[in-house]
C-alpha cells in the first residue's frame, strides 16, 4: 500500500523597509600615472595624509579619512608600426588606483566646505557624494518581519484556493543577504568640486529602501488550521 505523501506548501515572501540616512559619504577616486612603483606608493600615502589634514582643519578626527581600495599596476600602451598595424604593448610606467572615503553627519555646510577643499588639493580626483546609515540593523529586522508576513498572506490565499488550510510551519529558509543602505547623489570632477555649494542647493536626502526575502514551508491540512 502506497504511503500518503505529506502535503506542504512553500512560498517566498519579500519585505521592504525605508530608513532615513544619517551619514553623508564622500568617496574620492584618484588615478595617477608614474614612472616607478615607489613614486606612486608615496603619492598614495600623501593623498590620504592630505585628506586627513582637510578633515582635521574642519575640527574632525583625521582617522575618518580612510582608504577603501589601493592598487598599483604596470601601465602599458599599445604600439603600432608605420602602417598603423598593432604590434604589441610597451611598458609605460605604473598606474595608481586609489579609493578613499569620509563619513560625515548630514550637514550641507560642512559637506560643501570639505568637498571644495578636496577639489583644490586633489586636482585629479573624482568625487562622489552619497548617503547611508550608521546602523542598518533595525531596518533589516523590519524587512524580515514583513517578508515572513508577505509569505504567510500568499500561502493563506493559495491554500484556501486549493481547499486547504495552513498547518504548522515546517521550515523557514533565510540566507543572510549583504544589504547596503546607500543612495548615490552626485558625481563630480575636482574642478567642479572647487565651487560646489550643497548648502545653497538645500540638499535633503530621501529615505533609503532595502529588501529581504524569506522562504517558508507549511504543512497543509483539510481541517481547521493548527494552532
Amino acid at each position: 500500500m502506497e504511503m500518503q505523501r505529506e502535503k506542504i506548501i512553500t512560498v517566498t515572501g519579500k519585505g521592504y523597509a525605508y530608513t532615513a540616512p544619517d551619514v553623508t559619504r564622500i568617496t574620492i577616486d584618484v588615478v595617477s600615472i608614474g614612472k616607478t612603483y615607489p613614486e606612486l606608493y608615496e603619492r598614495a600615502q600623501n593623498n590620504l595624509q592630505e585628506l586627513g589634514s582637510i578633515v582635521e582643519r574642519h575640527g574632525l578626527n583625521k582617522k575618518i579619512a580612510k582608504t577603501q581600495h589601493f592598487e598599483i599596476e604596470r601601465n602599458e600602451r599599445s604600439v603600432y608600426d608605420k602602417n598603423g598595424h598593432f604590434t604589441g604593448y610597451k611598458f609605460d610606467g605604473y598606474k595608481l588606483s586609489q579609493k578613499m572615503k569620509i563619513d560625515l553627519g548630514i550637514d550641507n555646510k560642512l559637506l560643501s566646505s570639505i568637498v571644495q577643499a578636496i577639489g583644490h588639493l586633489l586636482y585629479d580626483a573624482q568625487i562622489s557624494i552619497g548617503y547611508t546609515v550608521k546602523d542598518s540593523r533595525p531596518a533589516e529586522l523590519r524587512m524580515l518581519e514583513k517578508a515572513v508576513k508577505d509569505a504567510t498572506e500568499k500561502a493563506q490565499i493559495m491554500a484556501k484556493a486549493a481547499g486547504c488550510k495552513l498547518g504548522l510551519v515546517k521550515s523557514i529558509d533565510y540566507s543572510e543577504q549583504d544589504i547596503e543602505f546607500y543612495s548615490q547623489c552626485r558625481d563630480m570632477p575636482a574642478v567642479e568640486a572647487k565651487c560646489c555649494n550643497f548648502e545653497a542647493m538645500e540638499m535633503t536626502p530621501d529615505d533609503i529602501a532595502g529588501g529581504q526575502t524569506v522562504t517558508v514551508t507549511w504543512y497543509l491540512s483539510n481541517g481547521k488550521e493548527e494552532k
